[in-house]
């Protein structure tokens, strides 16, 4: 309750405004929602005339029945308590860009819009529709921990940072030549790190994605349906498709394709799943 009679109240609007507007998710017992109330009333009484007053009200009643609930799900953000000591830059981190570190903006990126819309993640789709999540694109494996954790510095207290990539294993036997590029990001301070099982993110675009880039390609097509979903997972497909000088499409997935669920299940019994667990990761940094 101290932030709202503390020397500076623009960061506590700042707050509320991301509230408001639902990016953030406020939880306040009810004496922090009742001061909540009486400060939007000082505000209007002040004629500060700022529009987001006039749902603050509704706001606080919906955040106070929240707060009342149970505890929040265990796939999203974790709660952070504000206080007169961090409104101020923990009012900054949660008004950034959460980040998404991929290895390819528009591959990998245009991968992640088009699973969360086919799996209905509401809550991931409209992140990236009003850029309040966006992709950090590192060129590849190589620089991509030292990347990730160069973008947790942007943020003071609530580093809101996760990290998907790739785990090259040709084989599901053998260890993943990224491992260690996943445990120097988690050293440098990337909270969340999701490594796909099968090889590439390619690995897991369905089967009608393919038949669209390479229509022509029936043979190929035929042979990729017919792969069980371990030998498939971890078969290099642009060297499978383009051969190893090729060029693969791009977009990888094509705007005009209405994905779903069925689509990614088609790939194997456990695709959905850890798609699910990586749009969880996402969830928890928004």
């Amino acid at each position: 309750m101290e932030v709202f009679d503390g020397a500076d109240h623009l960061p506590v609007l700042e707050l509320l405004k991301l509230v408001v507007r639902g990016r953030h998710e406020w939880r306040p017992a009810a004496p922090a929602a009742m001061r909540a109330r009486a400060f939007a009333a000082e505000l209007a009484g002040a004629q500060i005339r700022l529009p987001m007053l006039e749902l603050l009200g509704k706001t606080v009643e919906a955040a106070a029945d929240r707060g009342r609930a149970a505890a929040p799900a265990q796939d999203g953000p974790q709660p952070f308590r504000i206080t007169s000591t961090n409104v101020g830059p923990a009012s900054e981190d949660l008004g950034r860009p959460a980040v998404l570190v991929v290895e390819n903006r528009i591959g990998d990126g245009g991968f992640v819009r088009a699973m969360a819309a086919a799996l209905n993640d509401e809550r991931v789709v409209g992140a990236l529709r009003k850029r309040w999540l966006k992709f950090c694109h590192s060129g590849g494996t190589g620089q991509m921990a030292d990347l990730a954790a160069d973008e947790c510095r942007d943020f003071a207290l609530i580093v809101r940072v996760a990290m998907l990539i790739d785990s090259d294993r040709e084989d599901p036997a053998k260890p993943s030549p990224n491992e260690r590029k996943v445990q120097r990001a988690r050293q440098g301070g990337v909270p969340h790190v999701h490594m796909f099982t099968w090889r590439m993110v390619e690995n897991y675009v369905p089967f009608r994605v393919w038949e669209r880039h390479f229509p022509y390609k029936t043979a190929k097509l035929k042979e990729l349906r017919e792969w069980v979903p371990q030998q498939r997972g971890y078969r290099h497909l642009k060297t499978y498709f383009v051969g190893k000088d090729g060029q693969m499409p791009a977009p990888l997935m094509p705007d005009d394709i209405r994905l779903s669920e069925v689509d990614f299940h088609e790939l194997g019994p456990d695709v959905v799943a850890e798609l699910r667990q990586v749009l969880a990761m996402i969830r928890r940094i928004l």
